[in-house]
């Protein structure tokens, strides 16, 4: 098994996830990413090279999460149909950060962020995985390692950008293999962390051992750079290359996008609008996903208000919060540590009605399970959601009498 097999399986049919799992994985380290492609970087690697090694294949979670695999060794059964979408889990509240930096900061009351200092503070962990920026192109998003609680700020909030993630890991195994590690990340980081921990290969030993939290918030879907791109050229009217920093949801809830220049002029973008414009700059494996939450988290994170697309829109603002699922003993753990340790607020919830993201993946998933295009496997082997399908882009319509620009 060869990284064409992960090639001809995975990368042709457009089942990438850009997780970067198999970057972290390779136990040669031949693997890296141009752009947000997965490709081998040594020239002289053949597939002969490879030999019998089919740890990239194996731990990637583009055509296959390996949820049922995942549930089975966490919570010794699989998800039923009730949970499809949400998964197993033993409590869920509504939280926020009792930090006021950290409270305002966040897109959805910093739960998460929460959350990932606590680990820092109380759990023994000495680095945290986020998604931050590039630092040469600000506007680009790029992982980060993370050692000072106070840093997790500067990557709260939700970034709506794809970027390979997984291997920022690979050095941080390699020059410090005692670290102690959280990592947040979307279903497809969570899915193959998790296949990555099974693993009986060196990788999987360190992963298994060191990787100690993992946090995941809900992904309606990412978007490739090019969407970010395009809000900030094209709403904004600025350059890609004066922009200094960039934030998604900044301000009052639910936020706009806002970003900074070289000059010191800050620019801003409706939350709503910036949402139309991802919708066109999407892979087929983000809009085939069939996952809004891995539920293989110790802990998930939605946004606690229902369609921030529609808060966005009006203006409406509310008390910034998120729901906050507890799912294994490690999460529990950690949401005990951050009560005590004063970081997190939490009271019970109830998860009746819509949320808009989850009503986009849900109809995005059925489309593409009835289009007969390559999809990856869903949470329940063979079970297929029967829904009347609404278009993605009636769930975000325009406000009546309002024209894009």
């Amino acid at each position: 098994m060869t990284f064409q097999q992960l090639q001809k399986d995975v990368l042709d049919p457009g089942l990438c996830t850009v997780c970067g799992a198999c970057e972290l994985a390779c136990p040669a380290g031949v693997i890296g990413f141009d752009g947000l492609d997965p490709v081998v970087t040594t020239e002289s690697w053949t597939a002969a090279d490879c030999a019998d090694c089919s740890d990239c294949l194996d731990v990637c979670p583009g055509a296959d999460p390996g949820t049922p695999a995942a549930e089975e060794r966490l919570f010794g059964r699989t998800r039923t149909p009730r949970e499809r979408w949400i998964g197993v889990f033993s409590e869920v509240v509504a939280g926020h950060a009792l930090d006021p930096v950290v409270y305002e900061t966040s897109a959805s009351g910093g739960s998460l962020t929460a959350l990932l200092q606590t680990a820092m503070h109380r759990l023994e962990v000495t680095a945290v995985l986020s998604m931050g920026r590039d630092e040469k192109e600000p506007w680009r998003a790029a992982p980060a390692l993370v050692r000072d609680p106070d840093g997790l700020v500067e990557t709260a909030q939700s970034t709506y950008q794809l970027a390979p993630y997984l291997g920022a890991l690979r050095p941080l195994m390699i020059e410090e293999p005692d670290a102690r590690v959280a990592m947040s990340g979307v279903a497809c980081h969570i899915q193959a962390m998790r296949k990555l921990q099974a693993m009986d290969t060196e990788v999987g030993r360190w992963a298994r051992e060191h990787v100690v939290l993992l946090v995941e918030p809900a992904c309606s879907s990412s978007t490739r750079p090019e969407g970010t791109a395009a809000v900030i050229r094209e709403r904004a009217g600025v350059p890609l290359d004066s922009v200094v920093r960039l934030r998604y949801r900044d301000g009052a809830y639910p936020g706009d996008i806002a970003i900074r220049t070289d000059d010191g002029a800050d620019h801003r973008v409706e939350f709503w609008r910036a949402v139309r414009d991802f919708a066109g700059n999407k892979t087929h494996r983000c809009l085939s996903c069939g996952d809004w939450m891995s539920g293989l988290a110790d802990i998930s994170v939605s946004d606690g208000d229902p369609n921030i697309f529609a808060a966005s829109v009006t203006g409406a603002e509310q008390p910034k919060h998120g729901r906050v699922f507890i799912r294994t003993r490690a999460g529990a753990r950690a949401v005990a540590a951050a009560r005590e340790h004063g970081l997190l607020a939490d009271e019970p919830v109830d998860l009746a009605g819509l949320n808009l993201g989850l009503e986009r993946k849900r109809n995005r998933r059925a489309s593409y399970e009835r289009s007969g295009k390559p999809v990856p496997l869903g949470p329940i082997p063979g079970y297929q959601e029967e829904l009347e399908i609404v278009p993605d882009e009636k769930w975000i319509a325009a406000p009546e009498q309002e024209e894009d620009r």
